[in-house]
This record gives C-alpha cells, sequence and structure tokens, in this order.
C-alpha cells in the first residue's frame, strides 16, 4: 500500500516549516507570500495530497450565497433552487467556490454581527444574496455584493427577472387564448411588477381585471388552497387567474378542484418560473420561463465585473412564455 503523502513530507521536500505548508492548505495564510503559497499547492498537487480537491487555487474565487429563506433552494422547488442549480453546474469551469448560506437580516444586530463574523472568516471574495436588506447590510460593512432578484440597489450590482414583460406575456396570452375576464393569485408582500404587467397589458388589450379577483393569500401552500377553495366558491368567475409562481399553481389546482371546478376546463391557470415539476403535471404548466440558466451565467458575469470594483448596474434578464395544458382555448 503506497505510503501517504504527509504536511511534513511537502515541507521536506520544499525546505520550509511544517507550519508553513499547513497554514497554506488550510486557507490560512498568516502573512505568507504568494509565491511560497503558490508552490506549496503546486508541490501538494505533484505528491498527491489527500486533501488536494480542498485546496484553494490563487486564482479562484470565494462566492457566498447569503438568502434569508434557504428552504426556498430545495431541488427544482423554486426559482432561486433553480438558478442556484445552474451555478453550481458552472462555478468549477469559472474557476468559482460557491457556498450557500442563511443569514437572517431581521436578527438583531448582534446576532447579525456574529453572522457577519463567520461569514467573514470564511474569506469570502463576492456575496450574492436575493434579500434587499441583506444587501444593504454587506454594502454598508464594505463588502462585495451582486444584488438577485431582490429589489433594486444603486450602490451594487442588481441582477433581476424582466418581471414586468412576464406579467405582459403572460397577459397576451391569454388574450391570444380567447379570455376577456382575468384574476391573479399573487402572495401578500410580494413584488408587483410582475401583477402591473400582467394587468397594464390585459386591461389595455379590451379584457377585464376585476380587483375583486386579484386574490393575495399568504406565500403558504396550506393557506393558498384553503383561500382558494373559499374564494372560488362564488357563481361568477373568471375564466383565467395568473400566478405568481408555478410553485403556488399546485395548491391552488386543489382548491378550485374542492369546489369541482377543472383545470383547464372550467378555470386557466398561467404561472410563473417553468418549475420542472410543473412540466410532468397534468396537465403540465402554461408558465413564463425566467431563463434560469441564462440568469446563472448573468450572475458569473457579474461576479467577475464586482471582483474587478467596476460601477453597479441592473441588468433585467430577458423572459419568455410557454404554452402548454392550463390554458383553454375560447372561441
Amino acid at each position: 500500500m503506497a505510503k501517504k503523502t504527509t504536511i511534513r513530507d511537502i515541507a521536506e521536500r520544499l525546505g520550509i516549516s511544517s507550519s508553513t505548508v499547513s497554514f497554506v492548505l488550510n486557507n490560512r495564510e498568516q502573512g505568507i507570500s504568494d509565491d511560497t503559497r503558490r508552490q506549496v499547492i503546486e508541490t501538494a498537487i505533484l505528491m498527491k495530497y489527500r486533501k488536494v480537491s480542498k485546496i484553494n487555487m490563487l486564482e479562484w474565487v470565494r462566492v457566498a450565497y447569503l438568502t434569508p429563506q434557504i428552504q426556498y433552494f430545495n431541488f427544482h422547488t423554486s426559482f432561486f433552487a433553480e438558478v442556484y442549480n445552474h451555478l453550481q453546474r458552472r462555478v468549477s469551469q469559472a474557476k468559482i467556490e460557491l457556498s450557500l448560506h442563511e443569514f437572517n437580516p431581521e436578527k438583531s444586530i448582534e446576532v447579525q454581527y456574529l453572522q457577519l463574523q463567520k461569514i467573514r472568516a470564511m474569506d469570502i471574495d463576492v456575496f450574492i444574496c436575493n434579500s434587499h436588506k441583506i444587501a444593504d447590510y454587506l454594502v454598508q460593512h464594505g463588502l462585495k455584493v451582486i444584488l438577485s432578484q431582490g429589489g433594486r440597489n444603486n450602490k451594487c450590482v442588481n441582477v433581476f427577472c424582466d418581471d414586468y414583460t412576464a406579467g405582459r406575456l403572460a397577459a397576451e396570452h391569454a388574450w391570444e387564448m380567447g379570455h376577456r375576464i382575468a384574476g391573479t393569485l399573487f402572495p401578500q408582500n410580494i413584488p408587483i411588477l410582475r401583477l402591473e404587467g400582467f394587468v397594464k397589458a390585459f386591461t389595455d388589450a379590451g379584457g377585464s381585471c376585476p380587483v375583486k379577483f386579484r386574490w393575495s393569500p399568504f406565500f403558504d401552500h396550506a393557506e393558498v388552497e384553503e383561500f382558494v377553495r373559499k374564494n372560488s366558491q362564488k357563481k361568477v368567475m373568471p375564466s383565467l387567474f395568473y400566478c405568481f409562481s408555478d410553485n403556488i399553481m399546485f395548491p391552488a389546482i386543489r382548491g378550485f378542484a374542492a369546489n369541482g371546478l377543472s383545470i383547464p376546463g372550467d378555470i386557466s391557470l398561467i404561472g410563473t418560473d417553468n418549475l420542472y415539476w410543473g412540466r410532468y403535471n397534468q396537465p403540465a404548466f402554461t408558465t413564463v420561463d425566467l431563463c434560469e440558466e441564462l440568469f446563472a451565467e448573468k450572475l458569473i458575469e457579474a461576479i467577475r465585473h464586482t471582483l474587478d470594483s467596476k460601477p453597479p448596474y441592473q441588468l433585467a434578464v430577458p423572459v419568455r412564455l410557454i404554452p402548454r395544458e392550463t390554458v383553454k382555448k375560447i372561441s
């Protein structure tokens, strides 16, 4: 059995102390020169050191994605999960070390400080976050930040979906399919550009979007299902609802079904996100694709831009409508 390379072996090969090698391989530089660090890393790779996969190469960038709600990063369950999955597939090629962390901006100042110190100890080069409050906090502490689909902040790079166009595309499709009265299903405390785009385009075309059918339940699956069940008992209903996300279409379908309303036989639905599971639902979701793969590519471009301390910019990532089975054609 081949002898495993140790830190002492690397130190002897280079003629330096074991502590110096240990500091480099465990990312504790302690004032060590770039030249020495490079020699240690190259020698560790050459000697097949067992922890070589964990070595942080000099040209790699450390990026931390901070979110106040880490549950939205579960497999294929949200826009953020899809974007993060695409990022993970690309970071190695882009020489980026990516990690995901929960950071709650609503906590006390003392807790926020401890959270920040813990992250600072990881020697992060660029932060990505999907919360305006987190972005503000990090910018105030002089850190390099990218705000991802979390509002607008003029002090850092902003990458976001073209939400207004997403709503407009949904409205145009609804109108083309013959719908003339529409409702909306947007959870409370959600940014409303998507909603504004839908209502403006649909009413400009000649349709009606009554305020009483602009529903706003809490963003919880059980709440959405119960809210839709209670409110869909009316005798007169819109023929179509535009939903904030595919995520809430699942409980909405159950809520309508509780009152004997089928999708799309009685009620048509358009979602947003083009989530994985919506493609395989029966019926498959008609949705606005927020182009998460392209979004991830734009985030990687933003990382390089931010790392070079270039001026902030705002970028709206294009979207597209994907017609499937949840919208009925009305003659």
